[in-house]
C-alpha cells in the first residue's frame, strides 16, 4: 500500500491538536482527506487491471464451455463473471484509448510534475521541523503546493470527462470481486432427510453416525463434500481430520454386488467417523446426487445405502445404519444448502485468478475522486504552513516527501504497463 498524501492522517479520525508550550495556541492538524486508501491511486488497481484483463481474456472461453454443461446451485458467480466479460469485450479501441489517457495522466504527473516540485518542497520544509517558517518560506511552500494541487485538479477534470469509459468495466470488476470474496468455494452442508423434517446426519460422542435435531445447531451436523473420482468424501466440519466411513467387510462386499431379490446381504456395518489416514480410501467414498434426494451409499456396497429407520421415533441420536436399498423416505437424502457440483467447483477455480483482483480493479471507478483527494490534501498543507508562519509554530508534514515521490514513481510504472496492455 503506497501513500501519495503528505498531510492526511491515516488509521484514525481527526488528529489531536498540537501545542508547543509558552502559551502558544494549539494548531490542529487538519485531515480533510479520508484516512482510507485511495482505491484508484494508492492501491495496486492499475497493476491488477492488466492482470485481470489478461486473465479474463484467457479464461473466457474455457469458463463458457464449463458453464454450458454446469448446473449451478448458486448462479451469483456465473452472473457476475458474464457481466465482467461482457464489459471487457465492449472495450473497443477508442474506449481503451481513453483508459490509456487516464493512465498517462498518472505517468505525466509522476514524471513531469511531482519530482521537481516535491524536491523543492522538501528543501523548504526540512528546517521547519524545529522552527516556525517565515512568511516568505510559507508563501514559497504554498506556491509549490498550489501548483501541485492545480495539476491534480486538472487530471480530476479529465477523469470526470473520460471516466465513464472505464466505469462499466470497473463496476463489473467490483461486482465480480465482491461476489468472489463473499463466496466460499465448497461450503459445508447438512445432509438431511427431506421427508423427515428437522432431522439431519451427524455423529455421536462415540463417532457413530446418527440422526441429529437440526434445532441444536451442533457443528457435527455439517459436512464438506470433497470430490473423489465419481464419488465424494464427507469431511466433518467440526474436525476436518474426520471423515464418514463404512468399514470394508471383504466377506460382505461381494454379496452386495447382486441386485435384489437375489442379493444375500440386507445390512452392512454401521457408518461412523474415522481419521482418513487410518482407513482404506474406499471406506470414505460415497455416491451421491447433487440435485435431488437419492441414496447415499458407500462405493463398495452396491445394494446398500444409509438409512435412518427411526425405530422408536426419529429422535435426536437415533442410529443411522447401512441397509438394503428399498427406495423408502428414510433412505432418501439431500443437501442444505444445495451441494456444489464438480463442474461448479471447476468453474470457480477457472475464474478465480481473474475474479481475485476484482475489488481492487473496481476502485478505478473512483479515479476522479482520488485526484480531488490529492488536490484537497495539498491545499490542506498550503493552509497549514501559512498558519504556522502566522502563529510562529513549527511545521511538520504528516507524511514523507521521499515516500510520496517513491509512491508516484511506482504507480507511474504500473499505469504505464497497464496503458500499454489496454491498447494491445
Amino acid at each position: 500500500m503506497r501513500s501519495l498524501r503528505l498531510f492526511a492522517e491515516r488509521g484514525a479520525g481527526p488528529a489531536p491538536a498540537r501545542s508547543y508550550g509558552g502559551g502558544a495556541e494549539a494548531l490542529p492538524r487538519l485531515a480533510v482527506v479520508s484516512p482510507e486508501p485511495l482505491p484508484a491511486l494508492e492501491t495496486e488497481a492499475w497493476r491488477r487491471l492488466r492482470l485481470m484483463v489478461a486473465e479474463g481474456r484467457r479464461r473466457a472461453a474455457p469458463a463458457a464451455d464449463i458453464a454450458r454443461v454446469t448446473w449451478f446451485s448458486d448462479p451469483s458467480l456465473l452472473n457476475a463473471w458474464v457481466d465482467f466479460t461482457t464489459a471487457a469485450e465492449a472495450w473497443d479501441p477508442a474506449v481503451r484509448g481513453d483508459a490509456r489517457n487516464l493512465a498517462e495522466d498518472i505517468v505525466s504527473y509522476a514524471r513531469d510534475v511531482a519530482p521537481e516540485l516535491y524536491r523543492r518542497l522538501a528543501a523548504l520544509l526540512a528546517p521547519l521541523k524545529t522552527r516556525a517558517p517565515s512568511l516568505e518560506e510559507a508563501r514559497a511552500s504554498q506556491a509549490i503546493l498550489d501548483a501541485l494541487s492545480r495539476a491534480a485538479e486538472e487530471r480530476a477534470r479529465r477523469a470526470a470527462a473520460l471516466g465513464g469509459t472505464i466505469a462499466p468495466l470497473a463496476r463489473a470488476a467490483a461486482r465480480l470481486g465482491a461476489v468472489f470474496a463473499g463466496r466460499e468455494r465448497n461450503p459445508p452442508v447438512r445432509v438431511v432427510l427431506p421427508h423427515v423434517p428437522g432431522v439431519c446426519l451427524a455423529y455421536d460422542d462415540a463417532g457413530l453416525a446418527c440422526a441429529s435435531d437440526m434445532a441444536t445447531f451442533d457443528k457435527r451436523q455439517s459436512w464438506m463434500l470433497e470430490p473423489s473420482g465419481e464419488a465424494y468424501v464427507l469431511v466433518s466440519a467440526a474436525d476436518p481430520d474426520l471423515v464418514l466411513v463404512v468399514d470394508q467387510d471383504e466377506d460382505l462386499i461381494p454379496l452386495t454386488r447382486t441386485p435384489p431379490p437375489f442379493t444375500f446381504a440386507d445390512r452392512g456395518p454401521r457408518p461412523r467417523v474415522a481419521r482418513r489416514d487410518q482407513i482404506p480410501a474406499d471406506a470414505a467414498r460415497f455416491l451421491v446426487s447433487v440435485s435431488s434426494d437419492l441414496y447415499l451409499q458407500n462405493v463398495s456396497y452396491q445394494t446398500l445405502a444409509l438409512e435412518c429407520p427411526g425405530d422408536g421415533g426419529w429422535r435426536h441420536g437415533a442410529p443411522v445404519v447401512t441397509m438394503l436399498k428399498r427406495g423408502g423416505a428414510t433412505q432418501r437424502w439431500s443437501f442444505e444448502p444445495p451441494l456444489r457440483s464438480r463442474q461448479e467447483l471447476i468453474f470457480h477455480d477457472v475464474v478465480a485468478p481473474a475474479a481475485d483482483h476484482g475489488l481492487e480493479v473496481g476502485g478505478l471507478a473512483r479515479l476522479q475522486d482520488d485526484w480531488m483527494a490529492i488536490a484537497d490534501d495539498l491545499r490542506t498543507g498550503a493552509g497549514q504552513v501559512l498558519r504556522c508562519a502566522e502563529r510562529n509554530q513549527p511545521f511538520v508534514a504528516t507524511g514523507s516527501v521521499v515516500d510520496v515521490l517513491d509512491g508516484w514513481r511506482r504507480l507511474a510504472a504500473e499505469a504505464r504497463v497497464a496503458s500499454t496492455d489496454l491498447v494491445d
